[in-house]
């Protein structure tokens, strides 16, 4: 665990893919090939909420075992006074349930739980643990390397779970989209759970609506989002990014002279 560590630290961009794709590989692995398929009638959702919270635990782990965990705002609450910045990530979400929602008081519960969970393990692995890795490259590219990777990493959905291609190409820039964002939001609070709460939120609201948003306000989500999360870089990134290289160096092993002569 530790030559891994230093690793990603003196690699950014490959930990980052690393761990990506380890964390993509195990989210496979449970889903598809060691858990039974678990979908009772009281729960439709449970199959898909032990899944997320396993992957979870190991992302976790991970973060334990290299003493991130508060570093990449995993165990930590952040700048309280900047949480009213998932505000407006907060409101867009909510449009999706302004025609309501489809489904049974069971099916909308278990929905619920089941993505929050999603939330809670999209946000610890790729706004925790992937973003604290790919830090070093500073809060831009930092954000930018989060949001390729996460909108990336849906292509999974066509590939292993049958969604058309079409389909899977779209929700992989909204996905990036809002992976960049959420990158500049925790970037300003230190924190990923106003994050999470929104994630789990948006993926609830988007599925239960009885029909999909018109294009137009897609379009004007993504380019909210591209220039958010623009806008809290620039704010916000800048100090946070420089307190985090310094640390992730040290924990390299680099000498102070030698951190210094990198910037």
């Amino acid at each position: 665990m530790e030559r891994w560590k230093r690793h990603a630290i003196c690699h950014p961009l490959w930990g980052a893919m690393e761990l990506t794709l380890a964390w993509h590989t195990v989210l496979l692995l449970f889903a598809q090939v060691l858990l039974p398929p678990m979908a009772p009638a009281w729960f439709p959702g449970l199959g898909a909420t032990v899944v997320n919270a396993v992957c979870c635990a190991g992302t976790w782990f991970v973060l334990r075992r290299w003493g991130w965990l508060r570093m990449s705002g995993v165990a930590a609450l952040g700048r309280a006074r900047r949480w009213w910045l998932a505000a407006p990530m907060l409101l867009i979400a909510g449009s999706y349930a302004v025609v309501g929602l489809d489904g049974t008081t069971t099916v909308v519960v278990s929905g619920l739980v089941s993505l929050l969970w999603v939330g809670v393990n999209e946000e610890v692995y790729s706004r925790g643990l992937v973003q604290q890795v790919l830090i070093p490259l500073g809060p831009v590219r930092a954000a930018t390397a989060v949001a390729v990777l996460f909108g990336a990493g849906h292509l999974q959905n066509h590939l292993f779970f049958g969604a058309p291609l079409d389909d899977t190409l779209w929700q992989m820039l909204s996905a990036g989209l809002f992976g960049f964002t959420c990158a500049g939001l925790r970037f300003a609070i230190g924190s990923v759970w106003p994050m999470v709460v929104v994630h789990g939120l948006d993926d609830f609201l988007q599925i239960r609506s009885p029909g999909a948003a018109p294009d137009w306000w897609q379009v004007c989500v993504y380019v909210f989002h591209a220039a958010y999360g623009l806008w809290l870089l620039r704010r916000y990134g800048i100090g946070d990014a420089s307190a985090a290289r310094s640390a992730a160096r040290a924990g390299a092993g680099e000498r102070p002279e030698e951190a210094g002569a990198l910037d």
